[in-house]
C-alpha cells in the first residue's frame, strides 16, 4: 500500500525522536545498498558557517540561466521540508516526497532486520531522499549544502565533487563541532576532496587549517583576498553590487539579495562558476541574469514597505554582525527589534552585538519549537544588554505588539524558525507542509 504525504510527513516527523547524531556509518549503509546513486551526479559541495544557502542560491540560480537541470539540496526549510529538494527551483512535489521516501522504506527495513540497533535521522533520511528523487530526474549537476559541520555530515558521503566551497568559519554548533575554531575549521574542512578545487572566503587560523587539508590532499585552494579580490562594493535596499577580480576577470555584478553578508557570498559564487565553466559552460548574460534574479527567502526579506518590516535568519554572532552592519548601511535609522532564539545559540553575544544597532524597547519571543529559548530568560538578557525587553510569547501576537508600538521599521530576526513563522503572518498563499 503506497503511502500519502500526511503519511510521509508523519515519518519524517517521527525520526526526529533520534536527534542529530554526526557520522556517516548509518547513512553509507543505506546508500550502499542503493549502489551509491548519489555518486553519479556531479556535484558542488558547499560548507561553511554563515552563507552556505545563499551561495548555493547564487550558483544554482546562474547554472539554471545557463540552461542545465540543477538540483539544489538546503536546510533547514522555512515553512517545508520539500523546500529543501529542488530542481530548478522548484520544490519536489507531494507525490514525489511521498513515493521517495517509500522507496527507501524497503532498503531501510531489510538493514534493520540485520541490525536491530539500526536507525536514521531525520536529516540523513531527507538526505537519502535528495540523492534518490535528483538521480531518477536524471538532473545535470547538485549544488549541495552541508546541513552541520562537514566531515561527519550526511552529505559527506559524495564522492563526485566538481568543486568545494568553505563559505567561512567562525563561532557555531560548539557543542557538536569543538570550543576553538581551529576544531571548528577541522570539521568544516572535511568535506575537502583530493586533487578537487576549493574556494574560501575563510580567514586567520580557520584559513591555516583549511589550506594545510588542502594541500595534504592537493587540491588548490582559491582564497577570496588572494586568488580573488573585491575592488570595490556597494550595499543598499535593492541589492548588492561588488567589482570581482581574479586573474582572469575585472567585471562588476549585481544581486537582488540585500546585506553586507552578500559582498562576500556573491565573490565566492563567482569564483566557484569560473572553476566549473569549463564542464558546465554558460555565457556572462546567464552569469548577471542568474545572480541578479537570485531569491533566498528569509534573508534580509523586506515583506512589507509601510512601515518596512525586514527579516533575517542571523542566529549566531557572526550573523549578526553583518546583520548590524546592513541595519545602520542600507537603512539609516535604528528598528524596532523581534527577536526569538533557539537555546543552544550564543543568545547574550548575539544581542550584545545587536543592541546598539535598535531602539530601546526590544520584543522577546518564541518560535514554536522545542528548541526555543524561553523568553523569560530571553528577557533578562535583553536587559542586561542595555534595553527594555517586551515579552510576547508567540511570534503572531509580537507581531501585532511591535506594529502598535513602531510605525517606520521593525526588524525580525534571532532565528530561521523566528523569520519562518512570521513570513507566513505577512505573505500569502504560503504552503506549510
Amino acid at each position: 500500500m503506497s503511502i500519502s504525504y500526511q503519511d510521509a510527513l508523519d515519518i519524517i516527523e517521527g525520526l526526529s525522536k533520534f536527534g542529530s547524531r554526526l557520522e556517516l556509518e548509518r547513512i553509507r549503509k543505506l546508500s550502499d545498498r542503493l549502489d551509491n546513486l548519489q555518486d553519479k551526479i556531479p556535484v558542488i559541495h558547499i560548507g561553511g558557517t554563515n552563507g552556505k544557502g545563499s551561495v548555493a542560491r547564487m550558483v544554482s540560480s546562474v547554472l539554471i540561466q545557463g540552461g542545465y537541470k540543477v538540483g539544489l539540496y538546503t536546510s533547514p526549510h522555512l515553512h517545508s521540508p520539500r523546500e529543501r529538494i529542488q530542481i530548478n527551483n522548484i520544490p519536489i512535489g507531494k507525490e514525489d516526497f511521498a513515493q521517495t521516501l517509500e522507496e527507501l522504506i524497503p532498503y531501510i527495513e531489510e538493514i534493520s532486520e540485520k541490525e536491530s540497533e539500526f536507525y536514521l535521522t531525520q536529516f540523513e533520511i531527507l538526505t537519502m531522499m535528495a540523492f534518490l528523487y535528483f538521480y531518477k530526474m536524471e538532473i545535470d549537476v547538485l549544488v549541495l549544502e552541508v546541513g552541520l559541520g562537514g566531515r561527519l555530515d550526511a552529505t559527506n558521503i559524495v564522492n563526485n565533487v566538481i568543486a568545494t566551497v568553505i563559505t567561512n568559519v567562525d563561532w557555531d554548533h560548539m557543542d557538536r563541532l569543538g570550543n576553538t575554531i581551529s576544531l571548528i575549521a577541522r570539521e568544516k574542512a572535511g568535506i575537502i576532496k583530493r586533487a578537487i578545487p576549493i574556494v574560501t572566503g575563510a580567514k586567520g587560523g580557520a584559513l591555516d587549517i583549511i589550506k594545510e587539508t588542502a594541500k595534504s590532499l592537493d587540491s588548490p585552494i582559491y582564497v577570496l583576498g588572494r586568488d580573488f579580490f573585491l575592488p570595490w562594493w556597494t550595499v543598499s535596499q535593492v541589492g548588492t553590487e561588488i567589482c570581482f577580480k581574479n586573474k582572469s576577470n575585472n567585471r562588476v555584478f549585481f544581486t537582488g539579495l540585500k546585506g553586507l553578508y552578500q559582498v562576500e557570498n556573491m565573490a565566492i559564487s563567482i569564483m566557484t562558476l569560473e572553476l566549473i565553466k569549463d564542464r558546465f559552460p554558460f555565457s556572462l548574460e546567464a552569469m548577471h541574469l542568474g545572480l541578479k534574479n537570485t531569491f533566498w527567502p528569509g534573508r534580509m526579506e523586506i515583506v512589507s514597505n509601510s512601515p518596512i518590516i525586514l527579516l533575517d535568519g542571523a542566529h549566531n554572532r557572526a550573523g549578526v554582525e553583518k546583520l548590524a552592519f546592513s541595519l545602520i548601511n542600507l537603512f539609516y535609522k535604528k528598528p524596532t527589534l523581534i527577536v526569538g532564539i533557539l537555546k543552544d545559540k550564543d543568545a547574550y553575544g548575539m544581542l550584545d552585538l545587536l543592541a546598539p544597532y535598535v531602539k530601546e524597547k526590544v520584543i522577546v519571543t518564541a518560535p514554536k519549537n522545542k528548541r526555543a529559548l524561553q523568553v523569560e530568560i530571553l528577557g533578562k538578557i535583553v536587559n542586561d544588554v542595555g534595553k527594555i525587553p517586551i515579552i510576547v510569547p508567540n511570534i503572531r501576537e509580537s507581531i501585532n505588539v511591535g506594529l502598535n508600538l513602531e510605525k517606520e521599521f521593525i526588524c525580525i530576526a534571532g532565528s530561521l524558525y523566528t523569520v519562518a513563522e512570521a513570513r507566513e503572518e505577512f505573505l500569502d498563499g504560503i504552503e506549510k507542509e
